[in-house]
């Protein structure tokens, strides 16, 4: 007689579990019957902006890959969860021009992004001709014009431009026989 493999997924997330034998493909296939004692190695794959977080019921561990003995029917379950995102705004504040570029933002247009928790991200201020970066605030810091922020919740960075006032030498020279100041 057969026993019987059961997969499950649980969680805020998405993902498929395969076995290694391509019997289970859970999504689809979440179910399978093998000989008795038989040892099944299950993995679990989160799609894009997901995360694998824990087996648990028959399996148990954190890491995407498992193994089964099935000495009796036995169920698996995969728990996936959705990563979060925050949001990174940039601004220019000043009386110059300038841009600031980094990972999907180029502003001028675009000036927000959706980042994946906990990713860097180095935005780049570039002042325009006639104008020169002279720092940053908000939750980006410093007068360097590349910086990297580090997304653990929503923030927002403003650099600023300021114009520059040319500066213009004025030489004063005497002509003529007379004397004075």
């Amino acid at each position: 007689a057969k026993v019987t493999l059961t997969v499950t997924k649980t969680g805020t997330g998405q993902g498929q579990v395969t076995s290694s034998d391509a019997t289970l493909n859970c999504g689809t296939t979440c179910k399978a019957d093998y000989a008795p004692n038989s040892t099944v190695t299950l993995t679990a794959t989160p799609t894009t902006g997901n995360t694998f977080t824990q087996w648990s019921g028959a399996c148990s561990g954190t890491t995407a890959t498992t193994t089964v003995t099935l000495d009796q029917a036995k169920t698996c379950t995969a728990t996936f969860q959705v990563i979060p995102k925050y949001t990174l705004t940039v601004s220019k504040t000043g009386t110059g021009a300038g841009s600031i570029t980094g990972t999907g933002i180029t502003c001028g247009s675009d000036c927000t992004e959706n980042v994946v928790a906990n990713t860097p991200v180095t935005l780049t201020a570039t002042a325009t001709t006639g104008s020169s970066f002279t720092g940053w605030t908000g939750d980006c810091t410093g007068t360097n014009a590349a910086v990297t922020v580090t997304m653990d919740k929503a923030k927002s960075c403003t650099a600023t431009f300021d114009k520059v006032i040319p500066k213009y030498t004025l030489t004063v020279s005497k002509t003529g026989t007379g004397t004075g100041n």
